[in-house]
């Protein structure tokens, strides 16, 4: 893909656009406690967060634990993160601007998340995203979900923009994998919450982007 064709960039969420991990480590660990057992540490459970809450919750269960002692605990976690959704959530340094640049080129940039829509839509409702962004596309927007190339080429569709004049960025392999199947530009977000256990070069992304402003460069050129 030519960069100067570039007409769409679309965003993962969580670890992305969004730093939303104190929110969520918050609530996981309030789950936790209230269970009596030992929260984590916000570097221990940061990495997990792409995993989604059974993720998170997992590294304080032991192996024996049983699925229901799971479910119970993740159903309080989400009633805790739906109650505070947004309130240490905030942009990644420098996205903000990054989206004002993107929207002074006349670029139209959507977000696909697997975060479930109960989830997505208040949270970015709080953070006046909502309508900003040409479209939202959560886990349960669709029948598929990432690494399933629909929601890219549904997102794709709604921003107005062909799969080939878009880009990707993302914060874990799915990302990119969902990214590569719908015939996109990837990026691998390097300052999201990635494991150590994955490096993003590993990936097979077109890009690595160390900090949001590096979008930009990519887009200029100048970023390899």
């Amino acid at each position: 893909m030519a960069r100067q064709s570039l007409r769409g960039v679309l965003f993962d969420l969580d670890g992305t656009l969004l730093d939303t991990a104190p929110d969520l480590i918050h609530a996981c660990n309030a789950a936790v406690v209230e269970a009596g057992l030992v929260p984590q540490s916000l570097h221990a459970l940061r990495p997990m967060i792409s995993g989604g809450g059974s993720a998170m919750l997992r590294l304080t269960l032991n192996a024996n634990a049983r699925e229901a002692d799971l479910e119970s605990l993740l159903e309080r976690m989400h009633s805790i993160y739906s109650e505070n959704i947004a309130v240490h959530t905030r942009f990644f340094d420098g996205m903000g601007g990054v989206l004002d640049e993107l929207e002074n080129r006349g670029l139209s940039w959507g977000i696909v998340t697997n975060k479930l829509s109960c989830f997505t839509d208040p949270l970015l409702q709080s953070l006046d995203l909502f309508t900003r962004s040409g479209c939202v596309i959560s886990g349960d927007t669709l029948p598929e979900m990432k690494p399933h190339p629909m929601p890219m080429l549904e997102a794709c569709r709604r921003i107005g923009s062909s799969p080939g004049a878009s880009v990707y960025i993302g914060d874990a392999r799915r990302d990119i994998e969902a990214g590569k199947n719908a015939g996109m530009a990837t990026l691998a977000a390097l300052y999201g919450y990635i494991s150590e256990n994955d490096p993003p070069d590993s990936w097979g992304a077109d890009g690595l982007l160390s900090q949001p402003v590096d979008l930009l460069a990519w887009l200029d050129g100048e970023l390899l």
